[in-house]
């Protein structure tokens, strides 16, 4: 067995790849992994070669923008089967602004698998899953060489394909796994790094509940698959807080969330609504896209809510999305990149302990930082798009560049490696599934979500002993303090009140006239949360009923928390 490897679209993103596997009697299979911007199988297939699948590791359109243009010779479109699903909505709603080829080509070709799919005869892929988007994987590549029978699993041979992957599970979909039943020999490392996604995730979760908490619309505006993870997160969030909030999911996100056969907690779907009032109401949260405002729901939404100072148009994005501006209600732009870290990378490598690293999805200075990462493998950090052989004749080579002398100590630092790294060969590959959701393993920090909006919490605006209503008193008061005729007729309790006596009678009745004065008063006290942040107008919202009418000019003291009145 032969195999080699070519990057098929270097100036485009570099997450594509034309992987050629040739047996010993020519047999030859050409695999496509993902069809992003400018990939062109034209340029890259010789006369005689024929495509003969397609890996499509997960349904964002810099992954398949260039997919049913290079769809041929039969050839099938292997996904997970969530991202199948997702692929079904997402082609036919993306070549609205996009020239995508012949869509209904790319759907007929596609074909979910979840375990061992025989390519050749010696040949087979499989996916696994890899964290970064629902039902997003890589996949694994299994091939068998006589020449390397004597070695251990009898001459198996393991190629990885990262795809865009996390550690962490996304939406109930597993994380990326760096343990496998077997060695993987070769890994397609697409080494995309965010260092601040877990911080970007919480800051906006947390805005979204104090917003909405308050009373505000909240239009939550993102790609389709970004808006069923936050819808699953919310969810799950609410319930762990044990409060109820109403969400929305509309349009495009909405079908996805009906294909997958999600079960989210609170969770209201509407693939189409004819007026946005319908899917709008204070305290909701309504998840929409684009991430741009100017397009689909997301535009129609936003032109429901800009002249409202209390609402609030979150949008969520992976890159350089349009912003809002001159509008009244508030707006927050949040970039959010679903990627690991660099030591993520570092440690999901050495747990690996891989021979060959190939770097993918990077250029420049990123690609050359990758390239002298690793001193435990071999490392192809290429830009070119010329034909690279990795394996041959039962061994897997080193890269021409490498000096012999560099290349044995690159092999002992992995023998060592390995000896080191646990290893299970009767283990098993779990199918691409959702699963339970983890929201620490997600990457939210529960602990300050549950101090703030518990329901278990003490309000931070609750009303003091002294503004407390009659209600309020018999509401909140011990058996000792309801009990006023036998407090007043027991001398053992008839002690400590405000007049020096002590009694609960005289405690309760004090309590009594200090809110008969608030009331015979010209003034009154409610709560009212502030909606905005000083920068222009400033608004209140109430949060108790007031005896006031439209147009009424009042005075306000303002008291927060803890401290002094002003």
């Amino acid at each position: 067995m032969r195999a080699s490897y070519q990057n098929a679209n270097i100036h485009g993103g570099n997450e594509s790849t034309l992987l050629r596997f040739t047996t010993e009697d020519g047999t030859q299979a050409c695999i496509l992994v993902d069809a992003g911007d400018g990939v062109d199988l034209d340029s890259l297939l010789a006369d005689d070669e024929y495509l003969t699948a397609v890996l499509l590791t997960h349904a964002h359109i810099d992954h398949y923008r260039t997919l049913a243009r290079n769809v041929r010779h039969s050839a099938p479109i292997y996904a997970t089967p969530a991202t199948a699903t997702v692929l079904e909505h997402a082609l036919p709603e993306a070549r609205k602004d996009n020239d995508l080829g012949d869509v209904s080509a790319a759907l007929d070709a596609l074909e979910p698998i979840d375990d061992w799919t025989s390519i050749l005869h010696d040949l087979e892929v499989r996916p696994v899953s890899a964290g970064h988007t629902p039902g997003g994987a890589g996949f694994v590549i299994r091939f068998y060489d006589e020449d390397g029978g004597n070695e251990l699993l009898n001459g198996e041979r393991h190629v990885l394909i990262t795809g865009d992957f996390t550690t962490r599970p996304c939406a109930g979909f597993p994380g990326l796994e760096s343990n496998y039943p077997f060695d993987i020999d070769t890994v397609f490392l697409n080494v995309s790094t965010d260092d601040s996604y877990t911080t970007a995730l919480n800051d906006s979760i947390q805005t979204i509940l104090e917003r909405a908490y308050a009373g505000s619309r909240v239009v939550v505006a993102t790609s389709s698959l970004t808006g069923v993870q936050y819808a699953t997160l919310l969810g799950h969030v609410t319930a762990a807080l044990d409060r109820d909030l109403p969400i929305t999911l509309v349009g495009q996100a909405a079908k996805l969330h009906n294909g997958l056969e999600l079960d989210i907690p609170g969770i209201d779907t509407r693939e189409v609504f004819d007026r946005p009032a319908a899917v709008l109401e204070s305290g909701r949260v309504t998840i929409c896209g684009p991430d741009t405002p100017t397009r689909g729901s997301a535009s129609r939404l936003l032109g429901a809510i800009e002249d409202d100072p209390a609402g609030v148009f979150l949008q969520i994005a992976t890159g350089s999305a349009e912003t809002v501006s001159n509008v009244r209600c508030t707006t927050r732009y949040v970039e959010l990149r679903n990627h690991p870290s660099a030591e993520t990378i570092d440690e999901f490598v050495r747990d690996l302990a891989p021979r060959h690293v190939v770097v993918k999805h990077a250029r420049g200075e990123t690609l050359k930082r990758f390239q002298r990462r690793f001193d435990h493998c071999f490392t192809w950090g290429t830009n070119d798009e010329e034909i690279h052989r990795f394996y041959r004749d039962g061994e897997w080579l080193a890269p021409g560049w490498i000096a012999e002398t560099t290349a044995r100590q690159i092999r002992t630092s992995r023998r060592d490696l390995v000896q080191d790294r646990p290893f299970d060969a009767d283990g098993t590959l779990p199918p691409v599934r959702r699963g339970p959701v983890d929201l620490d393993a997600e990457g939210i920090d529960l602990d300050p979500l549950e101090n703030a909006f518990s329901s278990a919490s003490k309000d931070p605006y609750a009303a003091s002993d002294t503004d407390a209503t009659p209600a309020d008193i018999e509401a909140t008061a011990t058996p000792a303090d309801t009990d006023v005729e036998t407090a007043a007729a027991d001398p053992a309790v008839n002690r400590g009140g405000r007049d020096g006596d002590g009694s609960v009678e005289a405690e309760l009745l004090g309590r009594l006239e200090d809110i008969e004065a608030k009331l015979d008063s010209s003034e009154e006290t409610v709560r009212a949360r502030v909606l905005t942040d000083g920068d222009s107008e400033q608004f209140l919202r109430l949060l108790e009923r007031a005896n006031v009418d439209a147009g009424d000019v009042v005075e306000i003291t303002i008291s927060r928390p803890g401290t002094e009145s002003e």
